[in-house]
């Protein structure tokens, strides 16, 4: 079995880890590829640094618009109103008139709330005969059922 040292990994201040690997020895309890994740986000060998950085540098960047959509969702979700409205149309497309009865809102309200959804992309509607739909965008859906589990 290929021992691990932590002697060339005890560098690091910030990994608590690191700092109990100077004084026990714990190639005894756990094996070096499980050591060799934990230890490489510091490492003092050079060619595992490199690594590292390279490994960092080849990530994919967090893209700040996608980030900012997000935020958005979360604020227009944050009120109950509205998470309950959310709710509602993940089962099904709903009208003002049912989301009301189903609420025990006031039409106004529900109204209100409504316009704030599809004003910040949370929901489309669409009309059909006299009634206007509303329909939770799918990507909200998606988010909304992975909460959920």
């Amino acid at each position: 079995m290929n021992h691990f040292s932590f002697y060339n990994y005890a560098s690091c201040e910030y990994n608590a880890t690191c700092l109990i690997s100077k004084y026990v020895d714990m190639n005894s309890y756990i094996g070096p590829s499980f050591l060799y994740n934990i230890m490489k986000c510091c490492p003092a060998d050079k060619y595992l640094k490199e690594e590292w950085d390279h490994e960092l540098e080849s990530e994919t960047s967090i893209d700040e618009n996608e980030i900012d959509k997000l935020c958005n969702v979360f604020k227009v979700l944050s009120n109950p109103i509205r998470l309950k409205i959310a709710y509602h149309l993940m089962k099904q497309d709903y009208c003002v008139t049912a989301l009301v009865y189903a609420l025990g809102e006031k039409q106004n309200l529900v109204s209100h709330h409504l316009g704030i959804m599809k004003e910040n992309g949370v929901v489309d509607l669409y009309k059909s005969s006299r009634y206007t739909y509303y329909r939770l965008k799918s990507e909200v859906r998606l988010m909304l059922s992975s909460l959920r589990h």
